[in-house]
C-alpha cells in the first residue's frame, strides 16, 4: 500500500478515536462553565498536559526548527527567554485561579473598574494572541504535510482547520483540555523517538556540529547566532508574550486548586524549553545534511523525508497532535472572548445558557474560516507568533502587571487603563512604521508612561481629596 495512503490512515484511525472520546466528555460535562473554564476543575496531571500542549504547536516543530536550521542554538535562546517570561505567573496564579475569572478582560475589569471604551480596546488586544497562534498551527500543518505528501498547503491547511472543530465543538475548554492532555503523551513519545533518529541520521552529535556553521553550532557562542537586535526583540517582545496569552490564563482559571495552577506553570516552562532543545538539534540535524534549503521552515517537512516510512507514519501522527492541540485551544480561547465579553455583555446579555453555547459554535466555525484564509495568503509560521505576542504586550502586558502591583492602591481607574492600552498600541505602531527593528519597545515606554502618569494624577487627586476631608473636620471641631 503508498505510504501516503497508510499515513492518512494512520492519522484518521488516531483521530477519530480522540474525536469519539471527546464527545463522549462533551455530553457529560455540559454547561458555560466546562466551555469556558473547564468547569474549575481539571487536575495536575491534565493541567500539565494542557498547559505544555498549547504553548507547543506549528513554532515549535516548523518556525522554531526553521530556525535552528539558519541560526543554530539561538533556537535556544528563544525557549529559556520564554521559560524566563513564565515566572511573574508563579506570584499571580493563586490571586488569579481564586478570582472566579473567565476570560482575560475579567482582570483588567477587576483592577480598573467596567467601561465600554476599556472593555473594547482590551477585548481586541485579547484577541491577537490567539488568533496568531491559529494561523501559526495552520501555516506549520500546511507546509510539513505539502512537503511529505505532495498535496497542496492550501487544501491540506482547510482539511486540517475542519477536523479541528471536531475537538472544540463538544465541550469547549474541558474537551480541548483532555484531548490536549492525550495529545501531550503522544508529543512526549515521538519527540524522544525523533531526536535519537535525528543523531542516527546525522551520524551522531558531533559530526552534525562539524557539518554546520561553527558561528552557529559553537556553544555558547551559537545562542546569539540569529543576532542581537533579534533576540532583543525576543526579549522586549516574546518573553513576556505569555503574560498576554489569554489561553494560559484559562488553564490556571481551570485548574482544581490554586496550589496546582501554580505547579502546573513552573513545569510547563520547563517544559518548554526542553521542548525548544529538541528544535534546536532537529534543525542543526537538517542543516549539516542539507545545507541548501530554498525554505528555512520546511526543515522539519525534509527531515522526514529522510527517515523510513514507519517514522514518517509515527511522526506525522505526533505532529497532527501537536499543532492540533495548539490550534483547539486557541480557537476555543477566540471564541469565549467573543461571545462571552462581547455578545453576552453587550449584544444579549439575556441570553439562555443553551442558546449561549449553541452560538459559541457558529462563532468556532467562523473564526476557523477567517484564519484559514490568513494562513492561504500569509503563510509565515514563526513570523504570525512573534508579531502577535509584540502588539499584545504592547497594549497588555503594564496594564496587567502595573494593575497586579498596585491593584490596592486606590489609585487606578479605566483612564489609567484606557491610557496605557492606548499609547502602548500606538507607540508600537508608529515605531514599526518607521522602521524600528525593536518596536515593542517603544509600545511597552509608552504604555508605562501611560499608566503612571493617569496614576499619578489620581493619586495626587486623592490626596486633595484627603486634605480637603481633614480641613473640614478641623474646621468642624474648632
Amino acid at each position: 500500500m503508498n505510504t501516503t495512503v497508510i499515513l492518512f490512515l494512520s492519522i484518521a484511525v488516531v483521530l477519530s478515536g480522540i474525536i469519539v472520546f471527546s464527545y463522549i466528555l462533551g455530553r457529560k460535562k455540559q454547561g458555560v462553565e466546562n466551555w469556558y473554564v473547564g468547569g474549575r476543575s481539571l487536575p495536575l496531571y491534565v493541567q500539565i498536559g494542557t498547559q505544555f500542549a498549547t504553548v507547543m504547536g506549528g513554532a515549535v516543530i516548523v518556525g522554531l526548527v526553521g530556525t535552528a536550521y539558519s541560526s543554530g542554538w539561538s533556537t535556544l535562546t528563544y525557549g529559556l527567554l520564554t521559560m524566563i517570561g513564565f515566572i511573574p505567573f508563579l506570584f499571580m496564579a493563586k490571586w488569579l485561579r481564586n478570582s472566579e475569572f473567565e476570560t482575560m478582560p475579567d482582570i483588567i475589569t477587576k483592577i480598573y473598574g467596567r467601561h465600554p471604551v476599556l472593555s473594547i480596546l482590551v477585548i481586541l488586544s485579547t484577541l491577537i494572541v490567539p488568533f496568531g497562534w491559529m494561523i501559526t498551527q495552520l501555516v506549520g500543518f500546511g507546509k510539513i504535510f505539502s512537503t511529505i505528501t505532495g498535496v497542496d498547503a492550501p487544501l491540506m491547511v482547510a482539511a486540517f482547520a475542519v477536523i479541528s472543530l471536531a475537538f472544540v465543538l463538544p465541550a469547549g475548554m474541558t474537551s480541548v483540555a483532555w484531548t490536549d492532555f492525550i495529545f501531550g503523551c503522544a508529543m512526549a513519545v515521538g519527540a524522544v523517538i525523533a531526536f535519537f533518529m535525528a543523531m542516527d541520521i546525522g551520524d551522531g552529535f558531533q559530526t552534525i556540529m562539524s557539518n554546520t556553521p561553527s558561528e552557529i553550532s559553537d556553544f555558547p557562542s551559537g545562542l546569539a547566532g540569529v543576532g542581537m537586535g533579534t533576540i532583543l526583540f525576543w526579549i522586549f517582545g516574546v518573553m513576556p508574550g505569555n503574560l498576554t496569552n489569554q489561553q494560559l490564563y484559562q488553564r490556571i482559571y481551570s485548574a482544581d486548586n490554586s496550589r496546582n495552577a501554580t505547579i502546573s506553570i513552573g513545569v510547563t516552562a520547563v517544559l518548554f524549553a526542553v521542548a525548544t532543545f529538541w528544535s534546536s538539534t532537529i534543525g542543526l540535524t537538517v542543516r549539516s545534511l542539507n545545507p541548501s534549503l530554498d525554505n528555512a521552515e520546511n526543515a522539519t517537512g525534509w527531515f522526514l523525508t529522510q527517515t523510513p516510512d514507519w517514522f514518517l507514519i509515527m511522526f506525522a501522527v505526533f505532529i497532527v497532535a501537536t499543532i492540533m492541540s495548539t490550534l483547539s485551544s486557541a480557537v476555543q480561547s477566540v471564541v469565549v472572548t467573543i461571545t462571552k465579553d462581547i455578545y453576552t455583555n453587550y449584544v444579549n446579555p439575556d441570553i439562555e445558557e443553551k442558546k449561549l453555547i449553541s452560538v459559541s459554535r457558529v462563532v468556532s466555525v467562523a473564526v476557523l474560516a477567517l484564519a484559514v484564509s490568513m494562513a492561504i495568503f500569509f503563510p509565515q509560521a514563526l513570523g504570525w507568533i512573534v508579531a502577535s505576542f509584540a502588539y499584545s504586550v504592547s497594549a497588555l502586558l503594564v496594564p496587567i502587571l502595573g494593575g497586579f502591583i498596585l491593584r490596592d492602591k486606590n489609585i487606578l481607574d479605566h483612564r489609567a487603563g484606557i491610557a496605557s492600552i492606548v499609547m502602548g498600541i500606538g507607540g508600537s505602531g508608529i515605531a514599526h512604521f518607521l522602521g524600528a527593528d525593536i518596536y515593542v519597545i517603544y509600545g511597552l515606554a509608552a504604555s508605562l508612561v501611560g499608566l503612571a502618569v493617569v496614576a499619578a494624577f489620581n493619586k495626587a487627586k486623592e490626596r486633595q481629596h484627603e486634605i480637603r476631608k481633614s480641613d473640614s473636620r478641623a474646621y468642624r471641631n474648632s
